[in-house]
């Protein structure tokens, strides 16, 4: 029995989720018309693939209190997803991939972080075939989308007690509270260097987008490296020159990173110190 096979490229919710994604990363850093004006129009209303993306929603979005009400409204949503212009919506989502590539590195977009991925793969899988396909394969899609939706105990929100005095307050009250952490804030990352507040800057506003994080860190990376090694020949002290030059060595691998996680940015801030430091002692 063959085994179902899951493309991005034929998923319209995942292909929605990477514009959604990039129009986000994009908003402080580039002109974004490009990305609004292909959202706009293979996802404007009336559009097959806004009526597909819809029935991609109704899975994702709802919950379910029992497993076998689950499995009826997914039953109900195949059968609605059935009666799309199949042939239309394949035409319209070959367009909006050429149009993607068109416009961007479509490697580079396909590769942006979507948290509900294997969720929105099972949907597809779903949508696309049928359980005489392959039954178990069917079944496990199946009991994704279930596990994703079912309302248990363990996936109940968990109030935040700060949160919840936050909110409870006057909204004057809410506005210094909120005016007090800013500048708490802008104190604690005064200091920061020109490098490092770049540095953080990108991570903000990529962080969904691990392409684009990727593509900047391999800059700098090299940057850092060379500052070592220049800082390296002016140090007198046998052990300390190991000592950073080892540190050198271990910079990260960012071919090796399938996500640019928190860890990885404070490491890089902290390598800009020792360059600051080494150079100011070296002054």
């Amino acid at each position: 029995m063959k085994k179902l096979k899951h493309s991005k490229y034929k998923n319209t919710g995942i292909l929605f989720e990477m514009l959604v994604q990039k129009l986000t990363s994009e908003t402080l850093t580039s002109d974004k018309s490009v990305t609004i004006d292909i959202i706009k129009k293979y996802f404007g209303k009336n559009t097959e693939l806004s009526k597909e993306l819809q029935m991609y929603n109704l899975l994702v979005k709802e919950q379910f209190k029992t497993e076998a009400r689950a499995l009826d409204y997914i039953r109900t949503v195949k059968e609605a997803h059935s009666k799309l212009n199949q042939s239309l919506i394949s035409r319209q989502r070959y367009n909006l991939v050429k149009e993607i590539s068109d416009n961007f590195i479509f490697d580079n977009v396909s590769k942006i972080h979507i948290k509900n991925y294997k969720v929105l793969a099972s949907i597809n899988i779903l949508f696309e075939h049928d359980a005489v396909d392959n039954p178990k394969q069917i079944l496990e899609c199946k009991g994704v989308i279930v596990n994703h939706g079912l309302l248990t105990e363990t996936k109940q929100v968990v109030k935040d007690p700060v949160m919840e005095t936050y909110t409870s307050q006057e909204k004057d009250m809410r506005l210094l509270s909120y005016k007090l952490l800013v500048d708490k804030f802008n104190n604690k990352y005064s200091v920061l260097s020109e490098s490092q507040k770049h540095l953080l800057n990108k991570y903000i506003t990529h962080v969904d987008d691990t392409a684009t994080l990727k593509t900047y860190i391999k800059t700098i990376i090299p940057q850092i490296k060379n500052n070592l090694a220049e800082q390296v020949k002016h140090i007198n002290d046998d052990v300390t020159k190991i000592k950073v030059t080892k540190l050198s060595e271990m910079l990260c691998n960012v071919e090796s990173m399938k996500v640019i996680k928190e860890s990885h940015i404070l490491s890089l801030l902290r390598y800009f110190d020792l360059v600051d430091e080494l150079k100011e002692i070296h002054a």
